[in-house]
């Protein structure tokens, strides 16, 4: 669903391309704990040259949503620890 991020509005996940030797992976990623320029870097890697046309980014409202709800949705998306992702 698509809407008007507002103040106080805390970014959950993001789009974030991975190039591992010959080959690459798009996916979204949880991006509660990423600093300022872990963002940057994942919005960056969004670039045409891998076929991206758009970044993905999912926002929490707090006070309008479910924190355990939220953090169940994340888990989904969570890389397996043997992930390069993990990295």
């Amino acid at each position: 669903r698509s809407g008007m991020i507002k103040p106080g509005d805390v970014l959950i996940a993001i789009t974030a391309v991975k190039v591992i030797g010959a080959k690459w992976e798009r996916r979204m990623i949880p991006a509660l704990e990423f600093d300022f320029d872990t963002v940057v870097g994942a919005i960056g890697s969004n670039s045409q040259n891998w076929g991206c046309n758009d970044v993905v980014l999912q926002f929490q409202r707090p006070g309008e949503s479910d924190p355990e709800k939220v953090k169940d949705f994340l888990d989904f998306f969570q890389p397996p620890s043997d992930s390069p992702w993990r990295q």
